[in-house]
């Protein structure tokens, strides 16, 4: 391996790092984060938030919406608080901790709970050409 090689791998790790970097960067920087929440594959609710929003966020789920879920927003970030070991039992959906990036989700798949960003669409189409 020549030196050329060396200093060809260098160029191309920083080159990789600085373009993860600047992604992240961008990303980070969307002011309205929009989370969607799914309880059965039926569509419960959606809402908006930003950096500075801190609330506490409830919805029903069960057969009959005996029970209730509940999520914690703060800085930009989503989780959801534990629920009981007898309607989870290992309890994956709480541990997932907060998520802040349009790619991470939470998923409850015993109570068939599904919180995930959205990007605040309404329409059903992806996009138009012309």
């Amino acid at each position: 391996m020549t030196i050329y090689d060396k200093l060809l791998i260098a160029l191309l790790l920083a080159l990789s790092l600085a373009t993860f970097f600047f992604n992240y960067r961008l990303g980070a920087q969307g002011e309205q984060k929009y989370i969607s929440i799914y309880v059965n594959n039926c569509f419960v609710k959606e809402f908006s938030f930003d950096e500075q929003t801190e609330e506490i966020v409830t919805f029903p789920f069960g057969e009959n919406s005996e029970h209730i879920a509940t999520l914690e927003i703060g800085k930009g970030r989503v989780r959801m608080l534990p629920l009981p070991e007898n309607l989870c039992p290992q309890g994956i959906c709480s541990h997932m901790g907060w998520i802040s990036h349009d790619y991470q989700s939470i998923v409850c798949i015993p109570n068939r709970i599904m919180v995930f960003f959205g990007g605040g669409k309404t329409s059903d189409f992806d996009s138009i050409t012309y």
